[in-house]
């Protein structure tokens, strides 16, 4: 149940009908909330016969355009639910959205700090590692581990190059 009504839905908003466009707004409430409810059920109702060709059955009701099901059930029985429940619904929207505020904020706060803290240490220890570029004309060199490399500190890109594909000549 979601390509038809999916494109249905795309030519409601292209064309501009806003009583398709409602149409289609309270199929995609319901399925939402059946999508929703069904990772519940499945859970505890795949064993019952015919269910999956039951939740099939009601998909169609919803959405087939002879028995516009998504109305019928929007209207007598959601809307009346959702309208009572609103006040609660968006406290509850609300307080998330503070405690989602609140947690990002705390550790963006913390890890900033953590940050921050440690970056003395990471200068300090950056400078250890990369050698001093000195002189224009002075090129330090470190034997190296495996296989007898040698660093040679470049004194630009050129020669950063050039030592790159350079060969080791024995």
């Amino acid at each position: 149940g979601y390509v038809y009504p999916a494109y249905a839905c795309f030519k409601a908003v292209e064309i501009g009908k806003p009583e398709q466009l409602k149409t289609w707004c309270r199929y995609w409430t319901i399925i939402g909330l059946a999508t929703f409810a069904q990772n519940i059920t499945d859970q505890f109702l795949f064993w019952v016969p015919l269910y999956y060709e039951a939740k099939l059955a009601l998909v169609i009701f919803l959405w087939h355009p002879r028995v516009n099901g998504a109305t019928y059930v929007y209207e007598s029985t959601l809307q009346p639910w959702l309208a009572h429940q609103e006040p609660f619904i968006d406290g509850k929207l609300e307080e998330a959205k503070n405690r989602v505020q609140d947690f990002t904020s705390r550790y963006l706060k913390q890890i900033t700090g953590y940050l921050q803290s440690r970056s003395g240490e990471i200068v300090a220890y950056l400078q250890r590692q990369i050698p001093s570029m000195g002189g224009a004309g002075q090129q330090q060199k470190k034997g190296g581990g495996a296989g007898g490399f040698t660093f040679v500190s470049p004194r630009d890109a050129k020669e950063a190059a050039a030592n790159a594909f350079a060969q080791k000549k024995d």
